[in-house]
């Protein structure tokens, strides 16, 4: 499987050369297994940084990794003391792992990379085109999760959408048998949602 790591353009050369040495990368101590560990941790999408893919200062670096060699977890519950839980049931191995059931998924690395494992990532060809970013494929996992398992699922959210917005959108409200209508008479706009 790949996985990408952001590293300083400066560490590029040494990282292919030598490869990428826990003892210095691993930023992230958990429990996998029940027993603490240290990992290095790679993204899943390089995209999932755009702030390091936009700049000159980080190389991008696609790690092939085995799959029995690293796991994955979901890094928006990490970091909370209430959540740590939820984030130790969350680390699985990558066999295990459905792309999209993660807000923001990471690959745990418990070991050294050897420089066989690195290469750069080519921001033409190298990066993976089947979804913009990890947060916006879960996003989407979701809504259409919620739009199979509740029929009215699209007309409830763009209604509560809606009544959020109505003061600053300027709209007023009214019926019309089973429809509320939203409108700005102003600009000519307005939306029909069922009450």
């Amino acid at each position: 499987m790949d996985a990408y790591l952001y590293i300083p353009s400066s560490e590029k050369a040494n990282a292919l050369m030598c490869g990428i040495k826990l003892s210095v990368k691993g930023e992230k101590s958990v429990l996998i297994n029940g027993y603490p560990s240290q990992c290095i941790t790679a993204l899943l999408n390089p995209r999932d940084d755009i702030e390091k893919l936009s700049s000159s200062d980080y190389v991008c670096l696609r790690i092939d990794m085995k799959p029995e060699n690293c796991y994955i977890a979901d890094k928006s519950l990490f970091g909370s003391k209430e959540l740590e839980a939820f984030y130790n049931k969350s680390i699985i191995s990558p066999k295990e792992y459905v792309f999209g059931t993660y807000r923001n998924p990471e690959c745990l690395i418990p070991r050294t990379i050897l420089p066989e494992n690195i290469s750069v990532a080519s921001k033409a060809i190298g990066f993976p085109v089947l979804y913009e970013n990890s947060e916006e494929l879960y996003v989407s996992n979701l809504i259409e999760k919620f739009r199979e398992s509740y029929p009215d699922f699209n007309e409830t959210i763009i209604s509560l959408f809606i009544e959020l917005n109505q003061r600053d959108w300027k709209l007023t409200k009214s019926t019309n048998k089973d429809l509320i209508i939203l409108g700005n008479e102003d600009n000519g706009t307005y939306y029909t949602i069922r009450s």
